[in-house]
């Protein structure tokens, strides 16, 4: 019977976990320091893209507006920019200024706080511009950029990639919510658990195997308008310029890399379901499930995708 090694450590202000299935013979002290290696490559990506780190390469841009950025940061924009393209502008990572007027970033430097503006002119996907160099990144109209609907994938499948590269190919990446498995001993998916809008029970266990998973909730981060009472999500919806009302929703997105579950999860928040049905269907290899909280008290869902007959929501 094949033993997991598992090691746990805080970062992207969350906790991250990686669990190795350990093969005969592997070496249990070799698997911790690669996992040691794959923790500060973690931490090395996220001081690099981070909008709260005032010294982060995304601030630097953020404050420059134009600026040669590392192949990295490059990839990863270049992604988000994609993915803004497919849902029509419903992902969009230049939405700080909303956050701020919303009050979502209490704990953001002052130093750069400050500088992020006040107005939504920059707000828009298409205001991120990159060169055909493949360096080179341009942010029109005051646009400020703001990667926490996308960084925590796209940092998993980094990781994923490092352990693969070291050898490990049995394994299963878990930061925060948003999770990358490849295979147990003996090709066996692994069973994820999708947790019940707004509270900690599991909804439903779903069977993933070389797949991402990443689910978005507008009960995980919220702040209260005073003048109203109500909660309001830090999921915005860049059409409306504003901040969602929590509603104790969820949409839950399996894919073949993370930063693409992470990102289209949070864009099918503010997307209304046929649309999300015709975007899913036009990618192939995306599921998704969507859940939320009736005012009775009821939870209901939806599923779609080639996957969804795994799912058996009420």
């Amino acid at each position: 019977m094949s033993s997991v090694y598992t090691q746990t450590k805080p970062v992207m202000n969350t906790f991250v976990q990686v669990k190795v299935v350990l093969s005969r013979g592997q070496s249990k002290l070799k698997t911790k320091l690669i996992t040691n290696k794959a923790f500060l490559l973690a931490e090395d990506l996220d001081k690099r893209i981070s909008v709260f780190n005032p010294k982060s390469e995304v601030n630097a841009l953020n404050i420059s507006k134009k600026r040669k950025v590392s192949n990295e940061l490059f990839s990863l924009l270049r992604e988000a920019n994609r993915i803004s393209d497919m849902t029509g502008g419903k992902f969009d990572i230049t939405v700080a200024p909303i956050l701020k007027r919303e009050g979502f970033y209490k704990d953001m430097p002052k130093e750069i706080l400050g500088r992020i503006p006040s107005g939504s002119s920059g707000v828009g996907w298409e205001n991120v511009v990159l060169s055909d160099d493949g360096k080179t990144v341009s942010l029109k109209k005051g646009a400020w950029i703001d990667l926490s609907g996308i960084a925590k994938g796209y940092i998993v499948d980094e990781l994923a990639g490092f352990l693969e590269k070291e050898g490990i190919e049995k394994f299963l990446i878990n930061a925060g919510g948003d999770i990358y498995c490849s295979e147990k001993a003996s090709g066996e998916a692994w069973n994820v658990g999708i947790r019940q809008p707004g509270a900690q029970f599991v909804l439903a266990e779903m069977p993933i195997k070389n797949a991402a998973i990443a689910t978005s909730g507008d009960y995980e981060n919220t702040v209260l308008d005073i003048s109203t009472g109500e909660a309001v999500s830090h999921i915005v919806d860049p059409a409306r310029k504003e901040a969602i009302k929590e509603k104790s929703s969820s949409v839950t997105v399996i894919a073949s890399t993370c930063a693409e579950a992470d990102a289209l999860a949070t864009a099918f928040m503010v997307t209304q379901t046929e649309e999300v049905r015709e975007i899913a269907e036009k990618l192939g290899n995306v599921t998704v499930i969507t859940a939320y909280k009736t005012q009775e008290g009821e939870i209901v869902t939806d599923s779609f995708g080639p996957m969804s007959g795994h799912f058996k929501g009420k």
